[in-house]
């Protein structure tokens, strides 16, 4: 009986309350990494809301973030650097996860269209037309590496939502497509842009940055995901302070979602903060050893040495020490790094005077595979401490 009301109810209206809340629910579980939770919560919206095309695009965004989480593309580093989605992907979405995207986008689509012949001109289901299109944009730029294709969606969505802002300037969530089109569109190079322009596309990095922060100032849905973009364009910009105060706002509403709490770290890296880059970066690995809700799903193994070098590169020997002999000491760290991280914590600790664990390092070096002559360096050092200034 209730699933039949809240189904009635969202054929009558599609931005009702009770939508709202639920969705808080299923995004909710986004922003924590709980994909695969949001995935199965959109699933089982969709059936209490047959009508609404907000589930199934909902679940294939869930998809989408999933997988880019799976690949390390959400890395910040990554995903401001120049050029790097123009470059084929290391991973190919499995069909299966590929075909459930598009069905989703592909439900949605169908359900707004529906809704628009019951309801001719209704700005909300026109709105999730806009932003399936945006759904598509995003999906062809990140997965399938085709910036063309992108631009193509971007600028669909981008009339649709330009036609609900100038007929409804209220209507803020719609302001997050106009105001990322703008920002990306205004930032082509110029050996692209003159095409562009002639092609039809146009936008501007100043009204890109005005829309995006009033969507995540006064949106319904996309408040999240405006300041997630808006942190992204302030890296990219150099404006790290704003940068930051999007990561802690999000990191502070999400605290379980540690890509959140490394991008902090990385930003107060940019921001020449080292010392309290250091300290954050050391208490994301903290909270993935002690288990932290969600935490535990980090890669130690994967990540330790590289971030025991980005700890030594800024200046904290203690902290890199415990995290390159934490590597050294997982069995699943690839063999290459366990070797590396071997011969890393003996020179600090030789730096330290603690020669006879140096010594310990050094051997354990040699009863490895040599990787790229690790033997002989960890030879060289059992007869001669390693020494910073040679």
């Amino acid at each position: 009986m209730a699933t039949s009301l809240a189904s009635a109810a969202s054929a009558e209206r599609l931005r009702s309350a009770e939508y709202k809340a639920a969705s808080i629910q299923g995004n909710t579980h986004l922003y924590r990494l709980e994909h695969d939770k949001s995935v199965a919560f959109f699933t089982e919206l969709e059936k209490e809301y047959p009508h609404h095309p907000g589930p199934p695009l909902a679940r294939s965004i869930a998809i989408w973030f999933r997988e880019l989480v799976a690949r390390d593309d959400l890395d910040l580093d990554r995903f401001i650097s120049p050029g790097y989605f123009n470059r084929p992907a290391n991973e190919a979405m499995s069909e299966e996860d590929k075909e459930a995207f598009f069905d989703g986008v592909r439900q949605s689509q169908e359900r707004a269209t529906r809704y628009l012949e019951q309801h001719p001109g209704d700005i909300d289901a026109r709105y999730y037309l806009g932003a399936c299109q945006s759904a598509l944009g995003v999906f062809a730029f990140t997965i399938e590496r085709s910036f063309r294709k992108a631009l193509k969606h971007g600028k669909k969505s981008y009339r649709i939502q330009r036609e609900i802002v100038d007929e409804n300037p209220d209507f803020n969530d719609a302001y997050m497509t106009v105001g990322s089109y703008e920002y990306v569109v205004g930032n082509l190079p110029w050996y692209i842009k003159w095409i562009a322009t002639l092609a039809g596309y146009h936008g501007s990095e100043v009204r890109g940055f005005e829309y995006l922060t009033r969507a995540a100032t006064k949106g319904n849905f996309v408040k999240d995901d405006a300041r997630l973009l808006l942190m992204v364009m302030y890296v990219r910009e150099d404006e790290n302070a704003y940068a930051l105060e999007m990561a802690r706002q999000l990191h502070g509403k999400y605290p379980e979602n540690y890509l959140l709490h490394i991008n902090k770290a990385q930003i107060l890296e940019r921001m020449g903060r080292r010392v309290d880059a250091a300290k954050t970066y050391a208490a994301v690995a903290r909270r993935a050893l002690d288990k932290i809700p969600n935490y535990q799903n980090l890669p130690l193994d994967k990540i330790r040495y590289p971030l025991a070098q980005r700890l030594l590169a800024l200046g904290s020997q203690d902290e890199a020490l415990d995290q390159f002999q934490g590597a050294a000491e997982d069995p699943g760290t690839p063999g290459r790094e366990r070797a590396l991280s071997h011969l890393r914590a003996g020179e600090i600790l030789d730096t330290m005077g603690r020669r006879e664990e140096a010594t310990a390092h050094y051997r354990r070096v040699q009863e490895l595979p040599d990787y790229d002559g690790t033997h002989g360096t960890a030879a060289g050092y059992l007869r001669h401490p390693y020494d910073r200034e040679q």
